[in-house]
């Protein structure tokens, strides 16, 4: 019976931890993002008042930054990780968990819509019945 590393649960762990952290810091960029024009109205759409959302406009850019700067250290560790165990067959460490791939995929998207936001305001504006 093979024996587990105690390491190895540690590495899961923090893997998921580096994607989770990735996710909600691009969560929170485009949610910056949209606070000040199309978040208000979809709020208000279905009757959820959002006064003062307009405070967390001036964070958009930073969070952007830090979003991107913890997507590209997940994705970077992910796949450091991945090479190491194709290389070698005696890899004692698990493979990243498919989850991981997942949440970095998830966060890489909405990165990315925080980044192109200046494009998909004034559309997504004009389609909800906006300026």
């Amino acid at each position: 019976m093979p024996r587990s590393n105690p390491g190895q649960l540690t590495n899961i762990s923090a893997d998921r931890g580096v994607a989770a952290l990735g996710t909600v810091a691009s969560v929170a960029a485009l949610f910056s993002a949209a606070a000040c024009c199309i978040l208000p109205l979809g709020l208000a759409a279905i009757g959820v008042g959002s006064a003062g959302l307009s405070s967390v406009v001036p964070f958009h850019w930073p969070l952007t930054i830090a979003a991107i700067v913890a997507v590209a250290a997940g994705w970077f560790l992910y796949l450091r990780k991945r090479q190491a165990c194709a290389r070698d067959a005696t890899c004692t460490t698990a493979p990243p968990a498919r989850s991981t791939f997942i949440l970095l995929s998830l966060a890489t998207v909405v990165v990315a819509i925080s980044v192109c936001w200046g494009l998909i305001e004034a559309p997504l504006m004009r389609a909800l019945g906006g300026a």
